[in-house]
């Protein structure tokens, strides 16, 4: 109904210019004829009347008043007075002059005000772009993104509607006095870039593209050429991916405070189980000490205090991974033997190796590394009770330490089932859970991930040597400065 309006009100707008042009023609024969001024004035007034036509109107009405005024040149102006005839044939010439010039005058008069109306449609644009992609940026991010991405188009462009299909939540958002209904199939085949799908009526279509994948299509009925048309896809993307980059940089957010969250409460805890095991190590070492006890008590009271000080290992190990896991942790380098270091993690962890054998190997040639003592030997103990894990029956387990051009390398070998070459660099991953083990080996898929994490921090390294069926050794790389070396 609106456009049909608009039709009628375009046509009788025509018709009264029109009336116009023939009015002003016909008041210039009319003072020319009644004032008595010769030939040449009366042409004169003419082209000037079809010239004053011309830089308002266009060229279609200067064309209809060159011939009317051309007409009753001749007919009131030109002998034989009163006929459409001509006697002189220089009349004629300079009829003919008058009707080129009128033409020619409206032509170029309908170029300069088309190029003029081009150019301030142009920067109507340009306006309105800028009007919109103020509008996107200062916008709040919700759920709501898309919805009122329409509705900004549909304000800025004063557009009859806009229809945004935002491929990521398959819905439609509608915007403007109208409602444009644009069907599933055509939607995919816009998708698809099928550049022969059925055109909607009295409207046009854009893809809306995030780098190089379509994110959606953008449907507007309403006046708006095809650069404004990219123009505007382009600023919606814009505002769909603003959107989305701060949805995942909350949720990384909201993943941090959790972590902080999680390590602050495992450090109170651990700290609480650290006052008591402090408590039953000093009874237990008390007693110890008397001279009275018998053999079996003396055997039992050992296991306790044997047992309170891996309890003490494991919370100390926890309150060090969740730091780690939380990203609060510093180095404190020191200057130790990778020997000692190696001995210390055996000892530590002697109750879990029970009577399985280990064998270590040390180079004579690494005599002292600057390293976080405490982290190196977490990360040790981690690969060796990974080792005890997945190695077979009482087979022994390696652990040792040599010197490769500028780095240190700890590892530790087992005769387990092996790594396959495509989850060789998976196994570091956090949580990630070996295909064959998974279910068959206990375990929460952190371990190696925080031993990657603490030879990360030193400038390192960690990775896996392994052949499917014949064990695996993993090692942990470590940048050593000459001048480290004592």
């Amino acid at each position: 109904m609106q456009l049909v309006l608009e039709t009628r009100k375009s046509s009788w707008a025509s018709f009264g210019k029109l009336i116009a042009s023939l009015l002003a023609v016909g008041a210039v024969t009319a003072a020319c004829k009644y004032s008595g001024v010769n030939q040449t004035t009366t042409g004169f007034a003419y082209l000037l009347t079809v010239l004053f036509i011309a830089s308002g109107w266009g060229f279609g009405y200067t064309v209809v008043a060159s011939i009317v005024a051309m007409l009753c040149y001749n007919f009131f102006f030109l002998p034989p007075i009163g006929q459409f005839t001509i006697t002189d044939p220089q009349n004629w010439i300079a009829l003919g002059a008058f009707l080129v010039t009128g033409i020619v005058a409206g032509q170029l008069s309908a170029s300069v005000k088309r190029q003029a109306n081009a150019a301030i449609g142009r920067q109507l644009e340009l306006e309105r772009l800028y009007s919109l992609g103020r509008s996107i940026l200062l916008d709040s991010v919700d759920q709501s993104v898309p919805s009122r991405l329409a509705r900004h188009v549909a304000e800025a462009f004063e557009l009859r509607a806009v229809t945004l299909f935002d491929l990521k939540t398959s819905r439609n958002y509608l915007a403007g006095p109208e409602d444009l209904a644009v069907p599933a199939g055509t939607l995919q085949r816009i998708l698809a870039g099928d550049a022969e799908h059925p055109a909607l009526p009295d409207s046009r279509c854009a893809v809306i593209r995030l780098g190089t994948k379509p994110a959606g299509v953008l449907a507007v009925r309403g006046i708006v050429s095809d650069t404004a048309l990219d123009a505007i896809s382009s600023l919606v993307a814009i505002g769909l991916e603003r959107a989305r980059t701060q949805e995942v940089e909350s949720l990384a957010k909201a993943a941090r405070q959790s972590e902080e969250l999680k390590s602050t409460l495992l450090d109170a805890i651990a700290h609480e189980f650290k006052t008591p095991l402090t408590s039953i190590k000093a009874a237990t070492t008390t007693v110890l000490a008397e001279d009275h006890l018998t053999g079996q008590d003396r055997e039992l009271l050992s296991i306790v205090n044997e047992e309170t000080d891996r309890l003490d290992n494991l919370v100390s190990d926890a309150i060090q991974m969740s730091r780690i896991e939380g990203g609060k942790f510093k180095l404190r380098r020191s200057v130790v033997s990778p020997n000692q270091v190696i001995e210390t993690v055996i000892a530590q962890m002697r109750p879990r190796l029970e009577d399985r054998p280990v064998v270590t190997a040390v180079a004579p040639n690494v005599s002292g590394i600057s390293i976080d003592r405490d982290l190196i030997q977490l990360s040790l103990r981690q690969l060796v009770d990974n080792a005890l894990k997945h190695a077979s029956g009482k087979s022994p387990i390696e652990v040792g330490a040599d010197l490769g051009g500028s780095e240190v390398r700890f590892w530790v070998r087992d005769d387990g089932p092996g790594i396959s070459a495509a989850e060789a660099d998976r196994v570091f991953e956090r949580f990630y859970r070996g295909r064959l083990n998974r279910h068959a080996v206990p375990g929460s898929g952190i371990g190696l991930s925080v031993v990657r994490e603490i030879a990360r921090a030193h400038g390192g390294d960690a990775f896996v040597e392994s052949i499917p069926g014949e064990g695996s050794r993993f090692i942990i790389k470590v940048p050593l400065a000459t001048d480290e070396l004592r």
